[in-house]
């Protein structure tokens, strides 16, 4: 067996264990929570103890709790994640639309800031010293370590409130009518709503791209083989083009990372911006103790961060020669 196969059933077989992990930390920490998700209406005095009785056995809550955990952990692992305990439909009919929701928010959020951060973090290694990149350092790293719900508020104040330019909260308006996902997301409406929360995930998440590329061309510049194409007489934005290219490892390997712990940072923007994805959903559910959705949603986090390492770690081992598959330098 290659060295190469080793190491990627080793980052498999760690990456399932994390999976385990986490699905247990979710099981343990809802059912650590005082109360019950039937606490508020069993107290109502509307249901009867017989029915109380049932509403419990249906949600299989008066097993054992071994038995509830084994059967949680199946389920998880068979992507069964039942029915919401609040409105009795089924946890994927709630949180498939949620998902995608975010996921129109994050992913062309995060490419946008990839492609232009990292262009950008080139040209500023690449022109050390220049009015450019300390104007570019100082913009990103403020707008990277506010948080991003004040950074969102601060837009909401802005241009929604003052200014008037974009509606505040939602993805649609209250009024407006979606027959399909053209209607849903291509029209001007989403747009315009769509504006505010985009534009605040890209600036919180450029500081990330735009120095990670600008450090890898300002160790580039002075290396030999810069030096050889010189020699060969390429201009300069086509020096600067090899030694960006020599950059990308590391920036694919970050935005893998990147795409799988962003749902973190867009819990709190959606909240901000009242966009309803997975985030808005998951708040909502803790709040009301419903626990087959916010386990749903949980591990749907934790298994986009753990996927997520775990192509990133075999990116790195796949294409950079400088890096062994065991685990070590060459």
């Amino acid at each position: 067996m290659s060295a190469f196969r080793r190491f990627l059933l080793k980052r498999i077989a760690i990456s399932i264990g994390l999976v385990l992990v986490a699905t247990s930390v979710i099981f343990l920490v809802l059912r650590l929570l005082p109360g019950s998700p039937f606490t508020a209406l069993f107290t109502t005095g509307n249901i009867g103890p017989e029915q109380q009785q049932e509403i419990l056995e249906l949600y299989g809550l008066t097993e054992p709790l071994w038995k509830q955990y084994l059967l949680y952990i199946k389920n998880m692992l068979t992507l069964q994640f039942g029915y919401s305990i609040q409105s009795s439909s089924s946890v994927w009919s709630i949180i498939g639309p949620k998902l995608l929701n975010t996921l129109i928010l994050l992913v062309p959020a995060l490419v946008t800031t990839a492609i232009v951060s990292s262009v950008a973090g080139m040209y500023a290694g690449w022109n050390r010293g220049s009015k450019f990149e300390k104007l570019s350092i100082v913009v990103s790293t403020f707008f990277r370590s506010t948080p991003i719900f004040i950074s969102g508020l601060l837009f909401l104040i802005m241009f929604a409130y003052t200014l008037n330019l974009f509606p505040p909260f939602g993805m649609r308006s209250v009024t407006a009518e979606s027959t399909g996902i053209v209607d849903t997301y291509l029209s001007i409406d989403f747009l315009h709503h769509y504006i505010l929360p985009f534009s605040t995930a890209v600036l919180y998440y450029s500081g990330d791209f735009l120095l990670l590329a600008r450090n890898g061309v300002v160790e580039k510049k002075g290396s030999e083989f810069l030096q050889l194409h010189k020699a060969k007489g390429l201009t300069e934005h086509e020096q600067l083009a090899r030694a960006g290219r020599n950059t990308m490892l590391p920036l694919l390997t970050y935005f893998a990372l990147r795409l799988g712990m962003i749902f973190q940072g867009l819990i709190l923007l959606e909240v901000v911006f009242g966009w309803p994805g997975i985030g808005q959903e998951l708040v909502k559910a803790i709040s009301q103790q419903d626990y087959p959705l916010v386990q749903a949603a949980v591990f749907i986090m934790a298994l986009a961060v753990i996927t997520m390492n775990l192509i990133a770690d075999i990116l790195y081992a796949h294409f950079d020669p400088n890096v062994d598959a065991s685990g070590g330098s060459v």
